[in-house]
């Protein structure tokens, strides 16, 4: 099997949630990092996924600790653009 695809999953809120534990079920994906402003929904969502992951509310970060192979953006529409630009 391939080396699974790291995912940085932005946004952690119904649609984040819905999006991190379907990549969560298939091997071929590895979730490497949450963001969030919000910690509550961070650390939710965490515990959720089983927990461990790393958690962030800043994307930059975010994108220069984990280098994923595939952002998960599902925040709200108008940083959709910026933030699919910043992943690029």
């Amino acid at each position: 099997m391939a080396k699974a695809l790291r995912v940085l999953v932005v946004g952690c809120g119904n649609m984040g949630a819905s999006h991190a534990l379907a990549y969560d079920q298939l091997e071929q994906y590895e979730i490497v990092g949450l963001v969030s402003r919000q910690p509550d929904s961070r650390n939710a969502l965490d515990e959720r996924l089983g927990g461990g992951h790393q958690l962030f509310d800043n994307y930059q970060q975010a994108l220069e600790t984990t280098s994923p192979n595939v952002v998960s953006i599902n925040s709200y529409p108008d940083t959709h653009a910026e933030f699919a630009i910043r992943a690029l």
